[in-house]
């Protein structure tokens, strides 16, 4: 157990020094995305920021540095309990709406098109383990037994709206969802993601 939250750590460190600066993705979207898809994109980000604001006030006093992974988890399942008490009416396409499913649709499919995609695509039919597709918005992130999560090539996460620190991006199968790291839950997920 210990050995695999470190590890969801490490990914997690990892896929954060990857990413890009919100000023660089929003360039490199602005080359491919409308002046209507982009509006979509940063109001996307907007949102993310706003959700992580409201977190960061439920974790104050839920969410003390330790390196007892029991206290951990047991931190990481307050936050979570909070978070879920806060939107309980959270559904799916909250974050995801119908614009902002066709735009990162969009998106996706230009990446999985381009130049990397062959690369791309082995990288996520090989890579271990792989997400399960049962998402539920707003529910513990399904990652049994604390196994390490997928992470997304970086040429995928150059093509997506950067996110706060504490949001990631997973892919499982054709679905794409945005996931809370510190409360290891799922925030919403995209359907049909890629193509």
């Amino acid at each position: 157990m210990v050995r695999s939250v470190r590890f969801c750590l490490q990914i997690a460190t990892a896929l954060a020094a990857l990413t890009i600066t919100p000023d660089k993705a929003m360039a490199a979207q602005t080359a491919s995305a409308s002046p209507s898809e982009q509006k979509v994109l940063s109001d996307f980000s907007k949102q993310a920021k706003d959700y992580i604001s409201k977190e960061h006030a439920l974790a104050a006093d839920k969410m003390k540095p330790t390196s007892d992974v029991s206290k951990l988890e047991q931190q990481r399942k307050q936050l979570r309990d909070a978070v879920q008490q806060s939107r309980p009416n959270a559904k799916q396409g909250d974050f995801f709406t119908p614009e902002a499913a066709k735009t990162f649709r969009k998106l996706l499919a230009a990446v999985l098109k381009g130049p990397d995609s062959g690369k791309i695509k082995s990288s996520l039919n090989h890579a271990e383990p792989g997400a399960p597709a049962d998402f539920r918005v707003n529910a513990e992130f399904p990652n049994q037994d604390g196994q390490p999560i997928q992470s997304v090539p970086p040429t995928v996460l150059k093509a997506l709206p950067s996110l706060p620190k504490e949001m990631e991006y997973c892919i499982a199968g054709t679905t794409l969802a945005l996931r809370d790291s510190s409360a290891n839950l799922v925030v919403d997920f995209l359907p049909n993601a890629l193509p």
